[in-house]
């Protein structure tokens, strides 16, 4: 048995609880995927739907997510805990990793905090439980700044080009991985005692390195007139109103909910703190710089970015990784250990409300809108597959066809036998999503296809075919109430597309 009564702060047996702590709630978190009785998020299944045809990538993301769907599922089959299982995986090595880093910026006994903080941080209560490509990028960001933090260090480049490969496999998950090269050079130039980073060979050597990991992505992109880029210019939607004061606020004020108010209230307080020094620079330690290095521009950059367009509260989450060593570390060097812990108490209460919130809603007859449902997307997916199966077994041959990429994402996953043969309405030829990429009826001329729609009427659709009939409507119900509504049309004899 550990004994860590002694004031040794690098005592291995830091170590040996962390690994303990993290397998057990790594385990907690798997039982609840396979447990849950909620569908998969739209997005989910259309990861899945990705994982069904590997390649080099896909419409809005590189192709990490559907790669780690196919291994999953590969092993223990489609049922939508394995869809999710990479997701507590990752948060569980993520959390290593964060062992590891703090035990080199502050001690092993801080490094077991973080680590039991990062693994309860709200964000990651419920990225833990739902597949993401957060979940990747998470842990090769804390990866890559473990590997730079020891190559910095170190004239071998071996340690240069091991933090190549890793950005590459980052960016292969998500293209925010971009931004670490960005905290880099801010790292570099911020440090005192850092040399040049454009005169380091080693430096060349990781952008060589992640630059080949990376090309496959690339050459997809290049291949298919790089629509994931240009997704991704959509996203950042510069193009609009600028300055929007409003999703700033909210920006910021999201990040209390995904860092928890008292750590995200804390950093703050670090920031003014240490922006009111007179000589920040001399009073910062390395340690301090590189963490601030490897937080904040990010957390500035999305606020800019909501500022000017519009934000996620998850575009800023590898900030997170540097914010929690930092936060925690400060926590305890100040002597204020007892914010640390009432936020652990928040965080845990938090988690145990979210995994068993069915079960607490109705053990107490509590009157759930939709509005506090935190499931209320996730719901009645699945009967709705089970309503188009008997659908199907009237109309057999007959191809869907489908023109929302969230319900087509849906069916498709639930919908049995998987009707991957299914098709997305496109009369314009638009490319935004991937299923307008690699589907098309424009040559299916006289087919007939069921068409399931949100929609109570067919459109310009039915004006495509010789005639259309309404065959059912779904309506799922659940304590919330009506969360969801579909309606299915037989479009018979194809035209092509009505100009």
């Amino acid at each position: 048995m550990t004994d860590l009564r002694s004031n040794d702060l690098n005592h291995p047996g830091w170590g040996r609880v962390t690994l303990s702590f993290t397998l057990a709630v790594t385990v907690l978190r798997v039982l609840v995927v396979y447990s849950t009785p909620l569908p998969l998020f739209f997005d989910e299944a259309q990861y899945w739907v990705w994982a069904q045809d590997l390649a080099l990538g896909y419409y809005s993301k590189p192709p990490m997510i559907a790669w780690a769907i196919a291994a999953t599922t590969a092993v223990c089959g489609d049922g939508a805990g394995c869809v999710r299982l990479s997701a507590p995986l990752f948060h569980g090595a993520t959390a290593l990793v964060l062992f590891f880093l703090c035990r080199h910026f502050y001690d092993a006994r801080t490094g077991f905090w973080a680590t039991v903080t990062y693994s309860v941080l709200p964000g990651v209560t419920l990225s833990a439980v739902v597949v993401s490509t957060d979940v990747f990028l998470l842990f090769f960001w804390a990866c890559a700044l473990l590997v730079y933090t020891r190559a910095d260090q170190s004239r071998d480049l071996r340690w240069w080009a091991l933090l190549g490969l890793v950005l590459g496999l980052g960016l292969l998950s998500k293209y925010a991985m971009i931004f670490f090269i960005v905290c880099l050079f801010i790292d570099a130039v911020w440090r005192k005692s850092a040399p040049p980073l454009l005169r380091r060979p080693g430096f060349w050597t990781s952008l060589a390195v992640a630059s080949i990991v990376y090309l496959p992505n690339f050459y997809w992109n290049w291949a298919n007139d790089f629509p994931s880029y240009l997704h991704t210019g959509d996203n950042i939607n510069l193009g609009s109103d600028l300055f929007n004061p409003i999703s700033g606020l909210e920006f910021l004020g999201s990040q209390f909910g995904v860092f928890g108010p008292i750590l995200f209230g804390f950093l703050l307080l670090l920031v003014w703190r240490d922006l009111r020094q007179k000589s920040s620079r001399t009073a910062l330690t390395d340690a301090q710089r590189r963490l601030y290095a490897f937080s904040l521009p990010v957390i500035v950059i999305i606020t800019v970015e909501a500022l000017l367009s519009r934000s996620h509260a998850n575009w800023a989450a590898v900030s997170y990784i540097a914010a929690t060593i930092l936060v925690v570390g400060e926590l305890r060097r100040l002597d204020k250990s007892v914010w640390l812990k009432a936020s652990l108490a928040l965080h845990v209460s938090i988690a145990v409300a979210f995994y068993n919130f069915d079960l607490i809603a109705r053990a107490f007859d509590l009157p759930i809108t939709p509005g506090l449902d935190p499931a209320r997307r996730l719901r009645g997916w699945d009967r709705a597959g089970d309503w188009a199966v008997e659908i199907r077994q009237d109309y057999p041959g007959v191809r869907l066809l489908f023109d929302d990429r969230k319900v087509m994402s849906e069916m498709l996953y639930y919908v049995q036998p998987h009707p991957l043969e299914s098709v997305m309405w496109n009369p314009k030829g638009q490319r935004n999503n991937n299923f307008e990429m690699t589907t098309d009826i424009s040559g299916a001329a006289g087919e007939n296809f069921l068409y399931l729609i949100k929609h109570d009427w067919p459109g310009r659709a039915g004006d495509s075919f010789a005639s259309s009939k309404h065959i059912a409507t779904f309506r799922s119900r659940a304590f919330t109430g009506d969360v969801l509504e579909l309606r299915a049309y037989l479009l018979e004899d194809f035209r092509g597309y009505q100009k």
